[in-house]
């Protein structure tokens, strides 16, 4: 019996049932079939006897489902094993990071050394397999003819069993995310880069900021990669609604006095500069009359309407309440030109409102829920799929399969304890990043001292957060506009590991104690004046705790490397990072480079050193594998080292030239740091579209790029003096 290759599902919801078992006698191949797809083939050694779980064998059965299947040989062998997925999967790591292990993302599809599980996001199943040492036979994951993933790993197969484990609606079903159905629908997940007036102005926003700001951002980060302007709270009326017998949207398409031109003036003013507006809604209703006269509000037996904190008063959710007062106000703002809405205040709407008539026994949890879904799908419904939703704030199962985007955290400001919650929840909720939403770690105060905000900044570049900067035009000063520029765009970064939620250390929220949360490990910084003696003494050599270490793997057609990040949100004393704990191979050389010290720092093997850091601040390390040939290891450009500005990267063996396409900023100048070997010598270099200046540096060149325009192209030549 052989099974046919099904290039498509058979059903559009991939069902929660075992994959059948094949042996195909004429290929000595072992295959398992799942919705379509072969997802598992593994090549049998010839002769030899296999020990292999047929679909219904064995008794680890669980509720959600999991199959368990293995593989064992009477004699050792080394055995290829192929998977083959939708035309959308990713190496994942089936488990989070642990104790001095980095938190794995990837840009690409790359294969991580050690990540032994793979993740098809449009079916979503996790496979992941255990027991034996294995090692990928490709360092990424390609595509079939017909679209399909598929990747191969080598096992060291014997007698004890291999094991493979499948878990069908993994996200879903597993770590109970149950709406999240991405067969119906997926996130728009495109990198999103900002400016938001709420941490700038707060309530205090008039329309003459909000043009001042459109200037300055256009002028100073639209070329960067930035693009929206949102207007945050401060521009509706101060009633919702403002009359006891009107609609809520009133309060939304009116805006003040502040903003004499309305939305209209505000999306053509927005637009003039180039950029895209972006709008800020609430589901809060504060007019006692309309809540206590009507029939939209949510009131308990007495006939009094609920009250809640944050929220004011609840609407009911009712089909016609959403009709009358929540869809004009959304279709209003879209069709006054908005493409960006973040909605606030919801997980009030849920837990402070619709709990509170759950409490007083008016509805039911599921009939809370269900109202809280009505209010999100009205509000995609009348935005339409192609503007952007930022649910805020917290992260709502709820919201999942409607929002865009879902914010991580509380209200980010200045302040340490602030940043520190941005840094952390970012790690807490990565298992979720572009997988049910993009996450959204709130905006990034850039005014904080420097440090601070340039660790902020750097890792929702990284990780590919949404990126919101909002600071008055006038706290930018060169050092802080030059930063914000160098992590311009945020990148396309996807989860690399997967697992439940970690929920052994405390949200970092709002308390009415000390107005954030307690300490999480260390105090504040301008309340700790630690030594570096100090700092060795509070953290431990190379443990790197939770949230503090990272590894993004970057890959493109002709490249592939890994961007260390090492992120103090305690202090982190001087300490060897092995390369093992960022997903890479330790018996592999690669070069190393400091971006933020601009500095390349060597070659390492199976561990690198890093330098000390006192709290707040972060080190970033390209991390490029030594491939016997001048290549490109960093640039000044972007954080990612680059995955901004360098289009491609050729060398050309036979001639010994290495050749960069590369799109900047016309009028600006770039660095390019190139890695040559001791067998090589730089001899000239030419240029299309720049002008290049090159410096020799000890194992590198450093090229100054000044872009005459756009895109340029570079050719570096090098004479390899073993052929002399």
């Amino acid at each position: 019996m052989k099974l046919k290759q099904q290039h498509r599902p058979i059903t559009t919801e991939p069902p929660c049932v075992q994959a059948n078992h094949v042996l195909d006698e004429k290929t000595n191949q072992l295959k398992y079939e799942y919705n379509g797809f072969t997802i598992i083939s593994i090549q049998l050694p010839p002769g030899g006897k296999e020990y292999y779980r047929r679909i219904s064998d064995g008794n680890i059965q669980s509720n959600p489902f999991i199959q368990q299947l293995y593989l064992a040989l009477d004699e050792p062998h080394t055995v290829r094993v192929r998977f083959e997925l939708s035309g959308d999967a990713l190496n994942m790591r089936p488990r989070r990071a642990g104790e001095g292990e980095a938190i794995l993302g990837q840009c690409g599809r790359p294969t991580l050394y050690g990540a032994n599980g793979l993740y098809d996001v449009m079916q979503d199943l996790l496979i992941d397999w255990h027991g034996a040492e294995w090692r990928w036979a490709c360092d990424r994951i390609h595509k079939t003819e017909a679209g399909n993933s598929f990747a191969e790993i080598d096992v060291e197969v014997g007698l004890t069993p291999w094991i493979i484990n499948l878990r069908m609606q993994y996200y879903r079903k597993h770590l109970n995310y149950a709406y999240h159905k991405p067969w119906e629908r997926r996130p728009d997940l495109k990198p999103v880069a900002g400016w938001c007036s709420w941490e700038a102005y707060r309530s205090d926003i008039r329309e003459e900021h909000v043009m001042d700001a459109a200037r300055f951002v256009s002028e100073h980060f639209k070329a960067y990669g930035l693009e929206y302007m949102q207007l945050d709270d401060g521009y509706q009326l101060p009633l919702v609604p403002p009359e006891a017998s009107g609609s809520v949207a009133d309060a939304w398409l009116t805006t003040n006095e502040k903003f004499p031109s309305g939305h209209a003036g505000l999306v053509s003013g927005i637009k003039a500069h180039g950029l895209k507006p972006g709008i800020w809604t609430n589901a809060v209703v504060t007019n006692p009359d309309f809540a206590s006269s009507g029939t939209a509000c949510v009131k308990g037996e007495d006939g009094n309407p609920i009250k809640g904190k944050w929220i004011q008063y609840v609407l009911d959710c009712t089909p016609e309440t959403l009709a009358e007062h929540v869809a004009p106000y959304y279709k209003g703002l879209k069709d006054a030109g908005y493409t960006y809405f973040k909605t606030d205040a919801i997980r009030h709407l849920i837990y402070d409102g619709l709990h509170e008539a759950v409490k007083a026994g008016v509805m039911t949890g599921d009939e809370a829920e269900a109202k809280f879904r009505d209010f999100l799908e009205c509000a995609r419904e009348q935005i339409g799929e192609e503007a952007y939703l930022l649910s805020c704030w917290g992260v709502l199962s709820e919201a999942v399969g409607l929002a865009d985007a879902c914010r991580v955290a509380t209200d980010a400001n200045p302040s340490w304890p602030a940043i520190r919650m941005q840094l952390v929840e970012t790690a807490r909720w990565f298992h979720t990043h572009r997988i049910l939403f993009m996450n959204d770690p709130d905006h990034v105060c850039v005014r904080a001292p420097q440090e601070w905000a340039q660790s902020a900044i750097s890792l929702v570049s990284l990780t590919g957060g949404l990126l919101m900067i909002s600071d008055k035009p006038e706290h930018y000063d060169d050092e802080r506009i030059k930063m914000v520029q160098r992590n311009l765009p945020p990148l396309h970064t996807v989860t690399a590991e997967t697992g439940p939620l970690d929920m052994n250390m405390p949200a970092f929220a709002w308390t009415h104690i000390k107005g954030y949360a307690v300490e999480l490990h260390k105090a504040d910084p301008k309340e700790q004046e630690a030594t570096s003696g100090q700092a060795a003494e509070q953290a431990e050599a190379a443990s790197h705790p939770f949230s503090t270490l990272w590894a993004i793997h970057m890959q493109t057609e002709d490249r592939s490397w890994c961007v260390a990040g090492r992120f103090a949100t305690e202090a982190l004393q001087a300490a060897s990072v092995e390369t093992a704990k960022l997903g890479l191979a330790p018996d592999r050389e690669y070069v190393v480079f400091d971006f933020w010290e601009q500095q390349y720092l060597g070659r390492y093997t199976d561990s690198i050193p890093c330098r000390e850091l006192e709290v707040g601040s972060c080190q970033l390390l390209a991390v490029r594998p030594v491939n016997g040939r001048p290549m490109l290891i960093a640039s000044s450009r972007h954080v990612s080292m680059d995955l901004v500005s360098v289009q491609s990267e050729q060398w050309q063996q036979g001639q010994g030239q290495l050749t960069l396409k590369l799109e900047g900023v016309a009028g600006t100048s770039e660095h390019y740091w190139i890695y040559v070997p001791d067998n090589f010598a730089f001899s000239s270099e030419s240029a299309l579209g720049a002008e290049v200046r090159v410096t020799p540096e000890g194992e590198t060149v450093r090229l100054e790029v000044h872009f005459e325009r756009e895109e340029s192209e570079v050719t570096l030549a090098f004479t390899d003096e073993r052929a002399v």
